[in-house]
C-alpha cells in the first residue's frame, strides 16, 4: 500500500519517541488520514506535502506524542466540579466553614455530596460543631484518598446504622467512646454506605465531562484509562452490568473524538463482560475512540485512611494497626482465574506492602493471560519490601504508578511509614528490575496536570514547595517520567501505535509552550507547561 502524502505537516522541536535513556527527535513529522506519514527535516517534509498543506510551525517550541494518563477518574472528575472541595481545609475550623457554607447553597433537607478532608483534620474536628455546620441535613463527605467518607448523623439514620450495626467484610465502622458510630466509615463500610446515599452524581454531566475534557486537552493529553468503580452497581443502559462509570462511558458520546479513553470494570462484572462478548482492549460499537478496559480490584486501602495492608504496623495512630485487607488471597483468585476465561486482564489497587506481596502471590500461581491480552497492572504500589521489587517484571506485570501521590504524601510517609521510608514509593528499585512504568494522575484525587506528575516524578515534592528533593535515590530523569506518560503507557496497553510519532502513529499529539530544552530540565517551570494545541487522530481538540 502506498503511503499518503501529508497533509499537515508540524515543525518544531519535535518529540518522536521519549525513552528512560533520553529523547529521538526530528524536525518535522508529517500527518495523513490520522496518522503520522513522514518524520525528517523540515524540507524534507514539506517537500513530500501534498500541495497547500496544512502548515504548524511551532518555531522553538517542543512537539510531544499525545500523554496518557493511565489512571484517572472521569466520572469523578466531572462530578467533583459540582461537590463541595476539602483539600484546602488544614484545621478544624477551616473545615467546619467550608461545610458550613457549602450547605448554605442547599434546599433544606438536600444531601451534601463532597471530598477531599484529611483524616488528621477530622478527627481533631468537634463532632457537633460538624453536625452543627451542616444544619441537620444528612452529609457524605469522602476523605481525600477516597477510602473513607464522613456520614452525618441523619445520613447515618437514613442507611439504618447503629451501634449493633457489623462491620462489612474488608471494612470497618468506628465508634466514638460510648460505642455509637462516630460517622467514619472505611473501605467496603464506605463503599456500601454511598449506594444508599441520596442524589443521583452521574445525572446531567453533559457539561462537567465537556469541560473536564478540555482541560485534559489543555495540558497535552490525548489518552487515559478510567480506572473504575469498586462495585458494579448503579448502572444503566445497555451496559448497565458494568457498573456505574462504565455504562455511562461506554454508551456517552462526549469522549468520542477528542480523547482516547479506555473504561475499566469492576471485579465483579467480569462474568457480565464475558456475557456481552467484551475483552480488554476491545473497541466499543460506534465509538471511534472508546475501548474496554482492564477489571480493577482493590486488594487493600490506602495511606491516608491508615487502611493500605502492611506486614508491620502504623507508626502512627494510637493503636498498632496493619490494616485493612479488602480481599483475601482466595478472592482474588476466583477474580483473577475469571479474568482469565473471559479475556479480561486485571488492574489491581495495592498500596501497603502485604497488599502487593500477596497480589504477586496470586499472580504467580494463576494460570497465564489469553493471547493478545494486555499486562495485568499494580495500581499504586506506594510501599514494598526490596525483595518483591523484581517479581512485577518477571511476571510481566506493569506498575501502573501516580508520581504525583509520592510527593503529596511525604508527610503521611514519614510520620505513618517511618520506619521504612526507604522503601516507600521504591521506583529505583522497580527500575532496575526492569518493570515497565505507566504513570497516571489518580485525578479527582489529585490534579490531573501530567506536568505536576513529572515534576513529582523527578523531585518527589510538589514544585515550588521550597522543600529538599525527597529521597531522591528513587527519582526518575525527566525523559523517562515523559516516557512514563507515552511510551510507557503505550506499552502497557499494548498499542504500539501510541506514544510515540513514528511513521504510523497514530497522530496524536501536542504543541507545548516551551523549549524543548527548557522542558527537559524538568524544573519549577513544568508547573507551567500546557499544550497551545492538541491533536487526536489528526484532529484539533478544544483546549478549555
Amino acid at each position: 500500500m502506498t503511503t499518503p502524502r501529508a497533509s499537515t505537516v508540524v515543525t518544531g522541536q519535535v518529540v518522536v519517541a521519549a525513552h528512560p535513556q533520553g529523547v529521538e527527535t526530528a524536525e518535522a513529522i508529517g500527518l495523513a488520514d490520522g496518522r503520522v506519514v513522514a518524520v525528517g527535516t523540515r524540507g524534507e517534509v514539506t517537500g513530500a506535502a501534498i500541495p497547500g498543506a496544512r502548515l504548524v510551525e511551532a518555531g522553538p517550541a517542543a512537539v510531544v506524542p499525545g500523554l496518557c494518563d493511565f489512571h484517572l477518574h472521569l466520572m469523578g472528575m466531572a462530578i467533583a466540579r459540582r461537590q463541595v472541595r476539602l483539600d484546602e481545609a488544614t484545621s478544624p475550623e477551616q473545615l467546619v466553614a467550608v461545610m458550613r457554607e457549602a450547605a448554605a447553597r442547599l434546599a433544606p433537607g438536600e444531601w451534601l455530596r463532597g471530598f477531599g478532608w484529611h483524616d488528621a483534620v477530622l478527627r481533631a474536628a468537634d463532632p457537633d460543631a460538624l453536625e452543627a455546620a451542616i444544619g441537620g441535613r444528612p452529609a457524605l463527605l469522602w476523605s481525600h484518598d477516597k477510602h473513607s467518607a464522613w456520614a452525618s448523623s441523619a445520613a447515618l439514620a437514613v442507611a439504618g446504622i447503629d451501634e449493633r450495626t457489623p462491620d462489612p467484610d474488608g471494612g470497618r465502622i468506628e465508634h466514638d467512646a460510648s460505642g455509637h458510630p462516630n460517622g467514619i466509615l472505611r473501605e467496603r463500610a464506605a463503599d456500601a454506605f454511598d449506594r444508599v446515599a441520596a442524589g443521583d452524581d452521574a445525572g446531567g454531566l453533559d457539561e462537567a465531562l465537556d469541560q473536564t475534557l478540555a482541560e485534559l486537552a489543555s495540558y497535552g493529553v490525548t489518552a487515559a484509562v478510567d480506572a473504575g468503580d469498586a462495585t458494579a452497581d448503579g448502572g444503566s443502559g445497555p451496559y448497565a452490568a458494568l457498573g456505574e462509570s462504565a455504562s455511562i462511558l461506554l454508551q456517552s458520546h462526549i469522549p468520542d473524538g477528542r480523547l482516547r479513553l479506555t473504561v475499566n470494570l469492576p471485579a465483579a462484572a467480569i462474568g457480565a463482560a464475558a456475557g456481552l462478548g467484551v475483552r480488554t482492549g476491545d473497541p466499543v460499537d460506534g465509538q471511534g475512540t472508546l475501548n474496554i478496559g482492564w477489571a480493577k480490584a482493590f486488594i487493600d486501602g490506602a495511606l491516608g485512611s491508615r487502611t493500605a495492608a502492611l506486614f508491620e504496623p502504623y507508626t502512627c495512630g494510637s493503636e498498632p494497626d496493619t490494616g485493612i485487607a479488602r480481599l483475601d488471597a482466595a478472592e482474588l483468585a476466583r477474580i483473577v482465574i475469571a479474568g482469565r476465561h473471559a479475556g479480561i486482564s486485571l488492574a489491581i489497587h495495592a498500596i501497603g506492602d502485604r497488599g502487593a506481596a500477596t497480589v504477586l502471590d496470586v499472580l504467580e500461581a494463576g494460570p497465564p493471560r489469553q493471547d493478545g491480552a494486555p499486562p495485568d497492572r499494580i495500581e499504586h504500589l506506594q510501599l514494598l519490601r526490596l525483595a518483591d521489587a523484581g517479581r512485577l517484571a518477571a511476571a510481566d506485570v506493569t506498575a501502573s504508578i501516580q508520581p504525583i501521590h509520592c510527593a503529596s504524601d511525604r508527610g503521611l510517609v514519614d510520620g505513618c511509614w517511618a520506619d521504612r521510608a526507604d522503601r516507600a514509593y521504591p521506583w529505583a528499585a522497580l527500575r532496575d528490575a526492569g518493570t515497565r512504568f505507566a504513570f497516571g494522575s489518580d485525578a479527582p484525587i489529585e490534579l490531573p496536570n501530567p506536568w505536576l506528575g513529572m515534576y513529582a516524578a523527578v523531585h518527589r515534592r510538589l514544585a515550588g514547595d521550597g522543600t529538599p528533593d525527597w529521597h531522591p535515590e528513587h527519582a526518575f530523569t525527566m525523559p523517562a517520567a515523559l516516557a512514563g506518560y507515552t511510551s510507557g503507557a503505550a506499552a502497557a496497553g499494548a498499542w504500539p501505535d501510541r506514544g510515540h510519532l513514528r511513521p504510523g502513529a497514530a497522530a496524536d499529539l501536542a504543541v507545548l509552550n516551551v523549549p524543548l530544552e527548557r522542558l527537559l530540565k524538568g524544573d519549577d517551570d513544568l508547573a507551567n507547561v500546557r499544550s497551545v494545541l492538541t491533536l487526536v487522530a489528526g484532529h484539533d481538540v478544544p483546549i478549555g
